[in-house]
């Protein structure tokens, strides 16, 4: 075979036999063949160019495979088609002479993978006998175009089939293979906010700890404009390619709507490029498990109960909380506004809101930090503490309330503080109030019914008056001080001359003739640092006058608000039907409050007898009234 096979590319107007025609796009150069991308008016137009070489017998000379693969598919080259004006195809296109045809075998196309059988050929000698040195070599541009001719269009493997041709003894290799497609990614939900499930772990603490009592997280919480998730948008695959250089199309991803996640409380948002689900109201989060969809509400509704199985201590968020579930004992729940269906054996603390337990307190404690406390059942063996509203029980036993306002129907063995104490029965309690009103006062097993009227720490009220007392005095005295001096300054010959005819000129009672007029300024000049001096002291007298106007008014005040304080103390008892005694309990500004007593020290101060106290009934019939009295001030 000549080192360079003679060209079949001929001119249409010379065309010879088994020679081809250039197309348009294609520009022969003195170093090869070169395709312009630019002139190629479909995609199908350089193909078309490469089956008429092909199947005119003809074949590429010094192909390169990469550009050619390129040009076809438009992968494994790294070419920009915008960019590039000019490809490098082949040196030439030249003849597949029959005698070189014949060298090449069939291939072996197993789905995915083409085989060939690689074996030394060698020239025949003419007597049977074969010499080493006339080994026929193969070539690389003929086997291509073989390839193609037997439907390997694609995906062969240059370096395999040239280190093929120089095999020692027959061996079957993979020549090609085709490109599988990458598949590409389904739409999918990124979650942003954490804890958006519930996750029964104890909760960790600083320092590597845990709480054991508490669950990572068991309702979760979530606030107004939290992202919630976010949509990752598919991704498209990459078609592969097969042997025949057909496409292999990747899968089309999975899409969703991430509209048909919004449920009440959140909507979509288009930020930043990307799509969002966000939550719109502050409250508790639930994702419904047959549809996917997010919800908040402002309330959470729970039938499960408050134990160490099921959520362990709760620390909520949220506005409302409803619990049908029992809250068991030495269980905490922290909240807002909470409402109870079954029995409270734990601890409820709420921030505010209001506390509604539709049946039973047992040996748990209630407390609201700014709100109401309702027991619609009974309290037994029970705290409950509302310093800025009301507890309403409907019966207690053996409880510990301290409120500005306590409404008790019946109250046994009770220790009750309060600003506004109402109680429909009394038994055997200790009750303490500024207004307090009871339908009936029992002793119960010996034990009587005790009833302290707070009175009120009139000390400041006092203080107050006597400072505001004594600047109205001062301010008193130094008026009638300046008024003196002002007495003394009118009562001088000249002065008084001056001010007689200065009235009488002001009431045209009077006329100055021209020598009078210069007496007259002679007069005024001779006065006029007295007056300055009396006008002076007029407005300081007005000045003061003021002043001791509004001492006036602001003692008033005071005095209103200290008769307001006290007429607020007193008591009614409907009836008294067993032993029950009725104290005022002094104030004294180094003992503490009632309500910020230990429990201990509370119920041992409640029925101590002392200095502090003074007996004002004792008795076990008829009824009670009474109403304070402060002295006059």
């Amino acid at each position: 075979m000549p080192q360079h096979p003679e060209s079949a590319i001929g001119n249409l107007a010379d065309l010879e036999a088994g020679q081809i025609a250039l197309s348009r796009f294609i520009a022969q150069r003195a170093d090869g063949l070169y395709v312009q991308p630019n002139r190629l008016e479909s995609a199908a137009d350089f193909a078309d160019f490469v089956n008429r070489v092909f199947d005119t017998g003809l074949y590429f000379r010094g192909l390169d495979y990469a550009h050619f693969a390129w040009l076809l598919y438009g992968i494994a080259s790294g070419l920009d088609r915008e960019a590039v004006e000019e490809v490098l195809l082949a040196a030439d296109i030249t003849f597949f002479r029959p005698e070189r045809r014949v060298l090449y075998s069939a291939m072996l196309i197993d789905g995915d993978e083409a085989a060939y059988l690689f074996e030394p050929l060698y020239r025949d000698a003419g007597d049977g006998e074969t010499v080493a040195e006339t080994r026929i070599r193969l070539d690389i541009d003929e086997f291509i175009a073989t390839a193609w001719t037997q439907g390997v269009r694609f995906g062969i493997d240059i370096a395999a089939t040239c280190a093929g041709f120089e095999v020692d003894k027959a061996e079957r290799r993979v020549i090609a293979h085709s490109l599988p497609f990458v598949p590409g990614k389904d739409a999918e939900v990124c979650e942003l906010a954490p804890g958006l499930h519930r996750n029964n772990a104890p909760r960790r603490l600083f320092g590597d700890r845990v709480d054991l009592r508490q669950f990572e997280t068991r309702y979760p919480q979530v606030a107004s404009g939290l992202r919630l998730v976010r949509k990752n948008p598919r991704i498209a695959g990459v078609d592969g390619r097969r042997l025949d250089g057909e496409v292999l199309p990747a899968p089309r991803p999975k899409d969703f709507d991430l509209a048909s996640l919004a449920g009440p409380g959140t909507r979509i948002s288009h930020e930043d490029g990307a799509e969002y689900l966000l939550a719109t109201v502050c409250g508790f989060l639930s994702i419904d498990r047959q549809s996917n969809q997010f919800s908040v509400t402002d309330k959470i509704v729970s039938h499960e109960g408050v134990s160490v199985r099921t959520t362990g201590d709760l620390l909520l968020t949220g506005e409302e909380y409803e619990q049908h579930g029992e809250i068991q004992e030495k269980r905490v729940v922290q909240c807002r506004s909470i409402t109870a269906y079954a029995d409270v054996y734990g601890r409820i603390i709420s921030s505010g809101g209001v506390v509604r337990l539709k049946r039973n307190l047992v040996g748990g404690s209630a407390s609201n930090e700014d709100g109401d406390i309702t027991v619609e059942g009974m309290a037994s063996g029970a705290t409950l503490t509302a310093l800025a509203g009301c507890i309403n029980v409907k019966r207690a036993d053996n409880c510990v309330l301290a409120a500005r306002q306590v409404v008790v129907g019946q109250a046994t063995n009770c220790h009750i503080v309060a600003e506004e104490l109402t109680v429909e029965v009394a038994e055997a309690s200790a009750l303490a109030a500024r207004t307090a009103s009871l339908g009936a006062a029992r002793a119960r097993r010996e034990l009587d019914t005790v009833l302290l009227m707070l009175l009120p720490d009139l000390s400041t009220f006092d203080a107050t008056l006597a400072t505001l007392r004594g600047r109205r005095l001062a301010t008193e005295k130094a008026i009638t001080a300046h008024r003196a001096r002002m007495d003394v300054l009118c009562s001088d010959k000249e002065v008084a001359n001056y001010l007689a005819l200065a009235q009488r000129l002001r009431n045209h009672e009077a006329t100055l003739t021209a020598e009078q007029q210069v007496g007259w300024r002679r007069l005024s000049a001779l006065v006029a640092p007295t007056l300055r001096s009396l006008s002076q002291l007029s407005d300081l007298v007005k000045e003061l006058a003021t002043e001791s106007e509004a001492c006036g008014k602001q003692i008033d005040a005071v005095l209103a608000a200290r008769e307001e304080a006290c007429s607020k103390v007193n008591c009614t008892i409907a009836h008294v039907e067993g032993e029950t005694r009725v104290s005022a309990l002094l104030p004294r500004p180094a003992e503490l409050n009632l309500h910020a007593l230990p429990v201990k020290e509370l119920k041992a101060r409640m029925r101590r007898t002392d200095a502090a106290t003074r007996l004002l009934f004792a008795g076990h019939t008829g009824p009670f009234s009474w109403s304070y009295r402060s002295r006059p001030t």
